[in-house]
């Protein structure tokens, strides 16, 4: 009798872990490839819709940041091995396969395999992904942060509380800084912003000018402003990303 109550409390915590987790796909449509899982409601990241493509009701954009396998073109790859500007990084080893992303010249990958037409490689990058909005809707991503005790924040150092990105730190435009009073912004590899970057919690010993315009990975704490929906990080570390 123990022995099958243990079961099914084992059963219903994997229901209920898998429950927590938040699928993300590539395109708007749970016709497309998963690309990955949130595991916490503060991991997602809101991102304005591509330009280009047009909303769907029923889903919302978020930055998702993992480790890839992507494939690429014998052609594709550089004599450093590394990955040609502007080519791209697909999702399995043909060329009718969904494009994961777009190769730049700041790309670090490792090479798998090879075979006569195409490579395997890992490919750690941001992209764009989708999730349904039923699942989780863009405002309480913050929300949820906001919710939680100061002084409980100050003291959780897991992966529900901190967010993590990675980027290319750089000055705010003057737009930006006027919305949102932050002089420093977070782009991705696309040029978009990811986040504008608070930087008056970081330790002092950090000079945060030496970082400006060189890819970094800050930790700290999401939150939104209300007027104009714009992502702000609290960051608390500040570090080269490579």
């Amino acid at each position: 009798m123990k022995l099958i109550i243990a079961s099914l409390a084992f059963v219903l915590a994997s229901i209920a872990s898998a429950a927590d987790s938040i699928p993300v796909f590539l395109d708007a449509s749970e016709d497309s490839l998963q690309v990955g899982e949130l595991e916490a409601i503060s991991l997602a990241v809101p991102a304005q819709w591509p330009r280009g493509v047009e909303a769907t009701e029923g889903w919302q954009p978020v930055y998702y940041r993992d480790l890839f396998e992507v494939y690429l073109e014998n052609n594709d790859i550089a004599k450093d091995l590394s990955a040609k500007p502007g080519r791209p990084y697909l999702t399995a080893p043909s060329n009718e396969a969904p494009t994961l992303a777009i190769a730049t010249d700041k790309d670090k990958i490792d090479i798998i395999s090879v075979d006569s037409w195409f490579c395997k490689a890992q490919l750690e990058t941001i992209i764009v992904g989708y999730i349904k909005s039923s699942s989780i809707e863009a405002s309480s991503i913050v929300n949820s942060l906001a919710e939680v005790p100061a002084r409980q924040m100050s003291q959780k150092s897991d992966a529900a509380s901190i967010t993590e990105l990675v980027g290319r730190f750089e000055k705010t435009g003057l737009i930006g800084k006027t919305r949102t009073g932050m002089a420093y912004k977070l782009a991705g590899l696309d040029g978009k912003t990811l986040a504008f970057i608070d930087t008056s919690e970081v330790p002092e010993r950090i000079q945060v000018q030496e970082f400006i315009n060189r890819e970094v990975r800050v930790s700290g704490f999401l939150k939104q402003t209300g007027e104009n929906n714009d992502v702000i990080l609290t960051a608390k570390s500040l570090k080269k990303a490579f």
